[in-house]
């Protein structure tokens, strides 16, 4: 190896020993406690990041809870209110049995129309959606019925659940007032809806093992509860933690992380409430759950941060060891240094690789180029090559910096390396935004495939482009295929792609384009 003389100042004799030593201990404990308090902040932040996701999906889930129930008790009441006008226009006296007929069907067609009934003052059954000969019953014992007795007005009333005197089943009672002309209690109109209506819908959400939801009315009383349990039904929760914190915010939405009182498990609470109707919705995440796989993750990086930090531990102790025993070596050691240091930038200037995109650069595509044309014109095989090239690039760094710029490059990079098909294949940076794609025993066919599947790749990504008529990241492309013969220069290829390649570009970009070598240039437009 030839010897080269440096031209670097005289070292400077290193600092004294324990000066260096002690520097060096300082400098372990700056690691190590720069590792743990990364570790420390990336696992805080992570936990959050679980959290908000986690309180997120409760507040969607309530949102749809709500709109569903509000939509489903819309539905009854419309129906009812209907019902409430044809028994004030007469309908009741002159048609009953088209009436009784009517309340049937909708009954029938509607999922969470449980049944219509009709009493009068007294609280008797007067006409219901039952089939005829149903056994019937007086219902003035009802919470919804006493309501009415003592309240005025024509507005609806969701009651307390009851377990249905015609089925047996639980449901939520929705009901309207029935006036005589002269304003008096006539009786009540009563629509009902199945329990088991909302607990459907509720078990379709998933809400892992420990999730709750909940319907309640105002008042604190349970109207359904997952996971499901009948003995829950018109419990008195007005005491519980949701209820707690909807009187305390005083707002018709809200979240907290709270422990239950049934269960005593600690959840991630969203509660709403309805627009028009007494009811509360409330989901709940299990806290546990929701970190669960926070704490996995937690666990594995921690342990490698630690075997990271005993590993430093042990080498920086022993380099400091080293360092006492060989302080004596730090002049030689800074010579080999820096004659090493002078190699290795001699060989980064020979390195056959593009430092930002990692492909092949134009040093190593020139002699790759000859030693193809060279093998092609031997055998008598084609050789192809596709050139490509960003579009509106620098209007791209432009508009979003060189950094995200050089990140585009790099995402055209990954792009060309992907659509390599075989070994002899070469990806190749040319030059600032054209790449390169050197395709040995390639037809035009082929190359022009190769092209037009690496343009679609990278216009797929949809990386945003706002500078670019089109909105997003494109390149167009230029290929040329040919048998080379003797005598023949490896530059006609190139040229040849390029006219392609400015053919796509006047054709509007994001294209591909092919011209025959023996086609006049094309000038280029601007990118």
């Amino acid at each position: 190896m030839t010897a080269f003389r440096s031209t670097a100042a005289p070292v400077s004799p290193p600092p004294p020993k324990r000066s260096v030593t002690r520097l060096a201990t300082m400098f372990l404990a700056l690691v190590c406690l720069s590792l743990v308090t990364v570790e420390g902040w990336s696992s805080y932040s992570s936990r959050n990041t679980y959290l908000r996701e986690a309180n997120t999906s409760t507040v969607n889930m309530a949102r749809a809870l709500s709109d569903h129930a509000e939509a489903s008790i819309d539905l009854v009441d419309t129906i009812l209110s209907g019902v409430v006008e044809r028994v004030h226009a007469g309908e009741l006296d002159s048609d009953r049995q088209r009436l009784h007929d009517l309340l049937a069907s909708m009954t029938q067609r509607t999922p969470s129309l449980q049944g219509l009934f009709l009493f009068d003052a007294s609280g008797r059954w007067v006409l219901n959606s039952l089939p005829v000969g149903a056994p019937v019953a007086n219902n003035a014992d009802r919470e919804y019925f006493i309501y009415h007795r003592t309240h005025p007005g024509q507005a609806p009333h969701v009651g307390n659940p009851v377990r249905s005197r015609s089925s047996n089943v639980w449901v939520l009672p929705v009901s309207r007032r029935l006036d005589n002309p002269d304003g008096s209690f006539a009786g009540v109109a009563l629509a009902t809806v199945e329990i088991d209506f909302f607990r459907q819908f509720y078990d379709s959400f998933d809400i892992g093992k420990n999730g709750t939801i909940f319907l309640a009315l105002d008042s604190g009383v349970f109207v359904v509860h997952r996971p499901f349990r009948q003995a829950d039904i018109g419990v008195d929760m007005s005491s519980g933690p949701v209820f707690k914190l909807w009187k305390k915010l005083g707002r018709p939405t809200g979240s907290a992380i709270m422990v239950a009182r049934i269960d005593h498990i600690e959840r991630l609470y969203t509660y709403r409430h309805l627009r028009r109707y007494p009811l509360l919705i409330a989901v709940a995440l299990s806290k546990q759950e929701v970190l669960a796989r926070w704490r996995t993750s937690t666990i594995i990086s921690a342990t490698g941060t630690l075997v990271l930090l005993a590993a430093l531990l042990w080498l920086g102790t022993r380099m400091i060891g080293q360092m006492m025993h060989t302080s004596r070596l730090q002049r030689e050691l800074h010579d080999a240094k820096t004659a090493l240091e002078a190699n290795n930038a001699a060989l980064q200037l020979l390195a056959l690789s593009d430092s930002l995109t990692g492909l092949a650069n134009r040093r190593h595509f020139d002699a790759s180029l000859d030693v193809e044309f060279k093998r092609a014109i031997r055998d008598g095989s084609p050789l192809a090559l596709v050139m490509f090239d960003v579009d509106y690039f620098k209007k791209f760094n432009d508009h979003r910096g060189h950094v995200e710029g050089d990140a585009a490059l790099q995402m055209v990079s990954r792009a060309l390396l992907a659509g390599q098909r075989r070994p002899g294949d070469l990806a190749a940076r040319f030059g600032g935004e054209e790449f390169a794609m050197l395709l040995p025993d390639t037809d035009l066919d082929g190359a022009l495939a190769v092209a037009e599947s690496i343009r679609a790749a990278i216009a797929a990504l949809a990386f945003q482009h706002g500078a670019s008529p089109l909105r997003i990241l494109t390149v167009s492309a230029g290929a040329h295929s040919l048998i080379p013969q003797r005598g023949q220069h490896p530059r006609a290829l190139i040229e040849a792609a390029d006219r392609g390649l400015y053919r796509a570009k006047a054709q509007g970009r994001n294209g591909v384009g092919a011209a025959p070598l023996e086609d006049a240039a094309v000038s280029a437009p601007q990118t």
